[in-house]
C-alpha cells in the first residue's frame, strides 16, 4: 500500500476514535445516523430491491455490513463508519477492480464512488499498524485496517 494512503487511513482512524488508548466509539451513532450513510444505504436498497440482508451489530463493529446474493453465493459490502472505506466479499475472497464480479457490479460501485467511498483491496484490509488493541477489549488482536475500519471480528484469506 502506498505511504501516503496509510497516513491517511491512520490519520481517518484518529480522527474517529481520538485517542487509541481510551478510544472514543460516539462516532458509530452519529456517522451511521447521518444522512450521507442514510442516503447510500437507500440507494443500495433501490438498486438490489428488497434483496438486501442487513448483519450490521454496532454493538461490535464499526461497519455497516450488507449481504445479497450474486450467482447463488453470498456477497458482503461493507462500509467503514470510521470514514468512507468499504470493501466487498465474494466467495470468501476480496473483490477489486481486476475480478470478473467487479464488473457485474457497476452500479453499486458507481453509488460508492458517487459518495468519495474508496475500495481497499485485500492487502490494504491486512496491513498492519503498530498499536495496542487492549483498549478495543479484543485479545491476541492485530491492530489491521481491517479491525480498526471495519472490525476485529472479520477475517480475509
Amino acid at each position: 500500500m502506498y505511504k501516503q494512503k496509510k497516513e491517511r487511513i491512520l490519520c481517518d482512524i484518529l480522527n474517529a476514535y481520538h485517542d487509541l488508548k481510551k478510544p472514543d466509539f460516539h462516532f458509530v451513532m452519529e456517522t451511521y445516523n447521518s444522512l450521507k450513510y442514510k442516503e447510500v444505504i437507500n440507494d443500495i436498497y433501490s438498486l438490489f430491491r428488497f434483496k438486501v440482508k442487513d448483519n450490521t451489530d454496532l454493538n461490535y463493529d464499526v461497519c455497516i455490513s450488507l449481504e445479497f446474493d450474486y450467482l447463488n453465493k453470498s456477497m458482503c459490502l461493507y462500509l467503514s463508519l470510521v470514514s468512507t472505506y468499504a470493501f466487498l466479499l465474494y466467495d470468501d475472497k476480496v473483490i477489486d477492480c481486476h475480478d470478473d464480479v467487479y464488473q457485474s457490479f457497476t452500479n453499486l460501485i458507481d453509488i460508492l464512488f458517487s459518495n468519495n467511498f474508496v475500495l481497499l483491496k485485500k492487502n490494504e484490509l491486512l496491513y498492519e499498524f503498530d498499536i495496542d488493541t487492549s483498549p478495543f477489549s479484543v485479545k491476541d488482536k492485530k491492530a489491521s485496517i481491517l479491525g480498526l475500519l471495519f472490525s476485529f471480528g472479520l477475517s480475509v484469506n
